[in-house]
């Protein structure tokens, strides 16, 4: 073997190990996490003017590498999801994920950056973990709880948010079952949308 291909191999090889230690990273759930969010929270705070359209997109784009916004969804609706017509799922999807986003970044957003800290992960079982972390800005602390399942092909997931201990997945479940009882689907799309209005005021 002449000395440029086995230099050609040799600098393959090191290439690919690593590449292979930034997937290991890359596929760590906290380190995965933590860079989603430091993400999400450069958004939020960039001087840059951006139309509202630009920045939900950008924020989407970022959550959506270790959030799974269909599970979510999917749990939030529940029994509730085969009362929606196809275009009432579709629109819905849209709208929850849009309230997620706000009540979520709702926590973050604000004059100064928030400061985020990982404080452990807990076992849940059935490829299940929760990563605990509080948010601090000035001197208020926030718990906010991340459980993620280890999903086929896609990897660790957040599939609930636990803000201050209260599930959002569970909260508005509840509130959705409890509206649909007496309520069309229809007029839950208008509720959500109304939620969604107040975190702009």
């Amino acid at each position: 073997m002449s000395p440029r291909i086995l230099l050609n191999v040799f600098a393959l090889f090191c290439f690919g190990i690593a590449s292979l230690a930034q997937a290991n990273v890359e596929t760590d759930p906290q380190k995965q996490l933590e860079k989603t969010i430091s993400s999400v929270i450069d958004i939020l705070h960039d001087t840059e003017a951006r139309g509202v359209e630009e920045t939900r997109k950008q924020i989407l784009s970022e959550l959506e590498k270790s959030f799974s916004f269909e599970i979510i969804i999917r749990r939030t609706l529940a029994r509730n999801w085969n009362q929606l017509s196809e275009a009432q799922r579709d629109r819905i999807t849209v709208l929850i994920t849009d309230l997620l986003i706000k009540a979520y970044t709702h926590e973050l957003a604000g004059a100064d950056k928030p400061k985020i800290n990982f404080l452990k992960t807990d076992d849940l079982g059935s490829n299940k973990i929760e990563i605990f972390t509080t948010v601090s800005y000035k001197s208020t602390f926030v718990s906010v709880n991340y459980r993620l399942a280890n999903v086929k092909s896609q990897g660790w997931q957040v599939y609930d948010i636990l803000i201050e201990g209260t599930s959002i997945v569970s909260n508005y479940r509840g509130q959705f079952d409890e509206f649909l009882q007496t309520k069309t689907p229809e007029q839950l799309l208008e509720l959500i949308e109304s939620k969604i209005k107040e975190y702009d005021k």
